[in-house]
C-alpha cells in the first residue's frame, strides 16, 4: 500500500515516515520519499503564470508486506533535526484478499469527477459543481466499497495550482481508508509538443507534471499510469 501526503518540510528540515501495524498490534515505521517541483517545471500558462503557487513537498511510503484480509492502522509522521515530533491522526485500512481467494470486491469506477466548494462560493474553471454529490455519497457509503478508480480528469486544475490541495482535501475521507487509485486523463498531461495524446492545451501548462509527482507510481515510465501492484491512500496535509 502506498501512502502520499502533502507538508511545508524538507527534507532536510524533518524526515518524513509512516508509522503503522496490524490493528491492535506492534506498530513498525516506514520512510517517506520526498518530490516537489519549481514553476521552471511547467509548460506554459496559467501554471507558470497567475496560476502558480509553491506545492510545498509531496511525500509517499510504500507499506509493504501486508497481511491478507488484516485491518492496519498508521499514521503520518515528521521527524525534526532537533529530535521532535510532528504527527497526523490515526487512519486505518483493510488489505487486499490472499492471492486467489474468492471474494467479492466492491469496486467504484468513474472518471471526470473534479472539485467543487463545499460552502457554494463560486471559482474560476468551475467544470464540475456536482463533484460534491460523489464524494459524499462515496464517502456515506464507505463500509460497502473495497477500492476506487478515478480513471482521468482529476481534478480540472487547469494550471491553477493550488485546486490539487482542495481536491486532495476533497477526497481525503474516502482516499484515507480505501485505496484510491488514479489514471491521468488530457486535462493532467495534454500540452503542446510534449507528447501528449492529443496536441491541445487542456492541461493549462501541467502537462502531467502534477499528477506525476503528486501520485508517485512505481514504474519506470512514470507518464503512463500503468501499475498493478500499489494502491493508494492520500491524505490531504500534514
Amino acid at each position: 500500500m502506498a501512502v502520499t501526503w502533502t507538508s511545508g518540510y524538507g527534507i532536510n528540515e524533518a524526515e518524513p515516515f509512516v508509522e503503522w501495524g496490524p490493528k491492535g498490534g506492534q506498530q513498525g515505521h516506514s520512510p517517506a520519499g520526498t518530490l516537489t517541483f519549481d514553476r521552471s517545471s511547467m509548460c506554459g500558462a496559467p501554471a507558470r503564470t497567475v496560476g502558480w503557487r509553491d506545492p510545498g513537498f509531496i511525500h509517499t511510503s510504500f507499506l509493504k508486506e501486508l497481511w491478507p484480509n488484516t485491518m492496519y492502522t498508521y499514521k503520518l509522521g515528521h521527524r525534526f533535526l532537533n529530535g521532535t515530533y510532528m504527527w497526523n491522526q490515526m487512519h486505518q485500512f483493510k488489505s487486499s484478499p490472499y492471492p486467489g481467494q474468492n471474494s467479492v470486491q466492491r469496486v467504484v469506477i468513474f472518471g471526470d469527477m473534479g472539485k467543487d466548494e463545499a460552502d457554494g462560493s463560486n471559482e474560476y474553471n468551475q467544470f464540475q459543481p456536482g463533484a460534491l454529490n460523489t464524494t459524499n455519497q462515496l464517502i456515506n457509503d464507505l463500509e460497502n466499497i473495497d477500492i476506487v478508480f478515478h480513471i482521468g480528469d482529476i481534478c480540472y486544475a487547469n494550471g491553477y495550482i493550488s485546486q490539487w490541495d482542495q481536491f486532495t482535501s476533497q477526497i481525503e475521507p474516502i482516499a484515507s481508508t480505501i485505496p484510491y487509485m488514479l489514471a491521468s486523463g488530457n486535462h493532467e498531461r495534454d500540452w503542446p509538443g510534449t507528447g501528449s495524446f492529443y496536441g491541445n492545451m487542456d492541461s493549462g501548462g501541467e502537462c502531467g507534471v502534477l499528477v506525476q509527482n503528486m501520485f508517485y507510481v512505481p514504474t519506470v515510465n512514470r507518464d503512463k499510469f500503468w501499475y498493478g501492484d500499489c494502491p493508494y491512500l492520500i491524505i490531504s496535509f500534514l
